[in-house]
């Protein structure tokens, strides 16, 4: 199959023959119908301080992905083909799909584990579905997982970036005030997400490409 490869920074990406993905145990191959371009893939083209997160280079990028599983490994007995689904990149280890060791959705199909693996129901579609994989769940950790937010609280929300993800609940006012991160992570990192079985329905996003 072809897939768009990362070659370094300052270079394209290029349309590449690569091996067709297999399942191996708890795996499943997803082939891709939605992949979105996240600002770390657009910092690797054009900075090389982001050239820590892609060691393995060249690889196919595209960490934002959303499809159909088209092939089921041993000890995945929960999945089927067909099922849809979106990708959280991250594993348990830290690496992440479109990162180290793992090739991205810039291409017809991705492998993934049963860590990555979220029910996309029906009326989601794979556009959404994709771009809640990243940028949906960094702002949803940062309001509800990490804020706590509840129903009826009054909140403002101030844009400062994916890092500025603690908000923290005023016992007196019930309004969040932000607070900012100790250590600024390394360009190209990305937040550890756990235990993402369900989401919330995202809101459109314009970076998502859909692939046909």
């Amino acid at each position: 199959m072809r897939s768009w490869r990362f070659h370094g920074t300052g270079r394209p990406l290029t349309q590449d023959e690569v091996e067709v993905p297999r399942a191996g145990p708890g795996e499943v191959v997803v082939d891709i119908k939605a992949a979105g371009l996240c600002h770390s893939d657009v910092g690797a083209l054009n900075a090389s301080q982001w050239l820590a997160s892609f060691p393995r280079i060249p690889m196919t990028l595209g960490h934002e992905n959303a499809g159909l599983i088209s092939e089921v490994g041993p000890g995945m007995e929960d999945w089927r083909v067909g099922d849809r689904v979106g990708l959280a990149p991250v594993m348990p280890d830290g690496d992440a799909i479109g990162y180290g060791a793992w090739d991205g959705g810039y291409g017809p199909k991705v492998r993934a584990t049963g860590a990555n693996l979220v029910r996309l129901p029906q009326e989601l579609s794979f556009e959404l579905g994709a771009m809640a994989t990243d940028a949906g769940i960094t702002s949803y950790h940062a309001m509800v997982t990490v804020g706590g937010l509840k129903k009826g609280m009054r909140v403002g929300v101030i844009g400062l970036g994916a890092w500025v993800r603690s908000a923290r609940a005023s016992p007196s006012s019930k309004a969040p005030r932000s607070t900012p991160p100790t250590s600024t992570p390394p360009p190209g990192s990305t937040p550890p997400r756990s235990g993402w079985r369900e989401w919330p329905s995202p809101s459109p996003s314009s970076r998502t490409k859909t692939c046909r």
